[in-house]
C-alpha cells in the first residue's frame, strides 16, 4: 500500500466514494443527496485548486488500483488558537483491508510535522465501526455536537 498526493485524474474514483457517507445515515439532519453532492463539490474543488493546509491522500495498491482517499484540513483551535488538523473525510473503497489505518497514519504524520498537537474528526452516531476503529487509533469523544434543524 503507498499512500500518494490526490491529483485531478483521480476524481472519478473519489466521487464514486462519496455515498459511503450516507451508509449509516446523514450528519446534521442533511438529506443524503445534500451530504453526496455537497462533500462531491468539495472535493472536487479541492483536487483541482488545493489550498494552503489541505491535504488530500489516495491510497493506491502495489497494482495501482486505488484503495481509498482521505481529505484533511487545518483548523484553528478555539480556546487557544493554535493549528490543528481536522479530517474532513476518509473512504475506502473495502473495509478491514488495512487502507483506514494506513491513510490515519499519513495524516498523523502529517500534522506532527506542521506542529499540530491534535486532530479532530467527525463520525455520524449510528456508525459504531468507525467508532471503534477510531477509538483502537486513541481518539475519543471531545465534545457532543446538537443541532436542531429549524423549519
Amino acid at each position: 500500500m503507498t499512500i500518494r498526493p490526490a491529483r485531478p485524474d483521480d476524481e472519478t474514483f473519489v466521487v464514486e466514494l462519496v455515498p459511503r457517507f450516507v451508509e449509516h445515515g446523514a450528519a446534521d439532519g442533511h438529506t443524503p443527496d445534500e451530504v453526496i453532492v455537497g462533500t462531491a463539490r468539495v472535493m472536487r474543488r479541492a483536487l483541482v485548486a488545493p489550498r494552503e493546509g489541505e491535504l488530500f491522500l489516495i491510497a493506491q495498491e502495489a497494482d495501482g488500483t486505488r484503495a481509498g482517499f482521505l481529505y484533511a484540513i487545518t483548523e484553528r483551535d478555539f480556546f487557544t488558537a493554535e493549528p490543528y488538523v481536522h479530517v474532513s473525510e476518509i473512504a475506502v473503497a473495502r473495509s478491514g483491508a488495512g487502507v483506514g489505518a494506513a491513510l490515519m497514519a499519513a495524516v498523523e504524520a502529517w500534522a506532527r510535522e506542521r506542529g499540530s498537537r491534535f486532530i479532530s474528526l467527525n463520525v455520524v452516531e449510528e456508525n459504531r465501526a468507525a467508532q471503534r476503529f477510531y477509538e483502537r487509533r486513541g481518539y475519543g469523544p471531545g465534545h457532543r455536537h446538537y443541532v436542531r434543524r429549524l423549519d
